[in-house]
């Protein structure tokens, strides 16, 4: 995005949490080795003494996280393939609670996506151009259009708690 809509250089900062799971595994030990491998590459080509592009997190703190929600104007949740992805419902939730209002950028193969796609920025998780793209139409919002998306995502995503999904997936299967 960086390269594509060079006016966001010096003007927005992507916070990353990449919290490691199955840290056991080899493949998710490399993975996890390249994800902080490309955040370095990042940050020496668009980083400056008074800028940081990207903030990476690897540790799990939720307090955070929470913040972090608070705060953000765009948040992407771009799963390649997974289940519910609380956090895409959790983003609208708290920044609607808390004032924020932030546009979600969803991958169209998060679980979520059936539910949060109408009221969102819907991607192709393969498709780093159409991100990029998606994300510079999210920071382009203006804050009304943000707010009512935003208040829409934390409506849905508050309708159906966790623990009824979780039931329903089960008594589907």
């Amino acid at each position: 995005m960086l390269r594509r809509y060079p006016q966001w250089q010096g003007n927005v900062v992507h916070i990353a949490f990449a919290y490691p799971s199955r840290h056991d595994l080899p493949e998710y030990r490399e993975y996890t080795a390249t994800v902080l491998r490309t955040a370095k590459e990042i940050e020496d080509e668009f980083g400056r003494p008074d800028w940081e592009p990207l903030i990476l997190h690897v540790e799990d703190d939720f307090a955070r996280s929470l913040a972090a929600y608070r705060l953000a104007d765009v948040a992407l949740v771009n799963p390649i393939r997974d289940g519910m992805n609380l956090v895409a419902k959790e983003v609208p939730i708290v920044a609607t609670a808390t004032g924020g209002a932030c546009t979600l950028v969803l991958s169209r193969e998060a679980g979520a996506c059936a539910e949060l796609g109408p009221d969102s920025l819907v991607v192709n998780p393969y498709d780093v151009t159409g991100t990029a793209d998606a994300l510079h139409e999210a920071l382009s919002m203006d804050r009304i259009t943000r707010q009512a998306h935003c208040e829409r995502l934390a409506e849905i995503g508050g309708a159906l708690p966790p623990q009824l999904w979780f039931t329903r997936q089960v008594q589907a299967l």
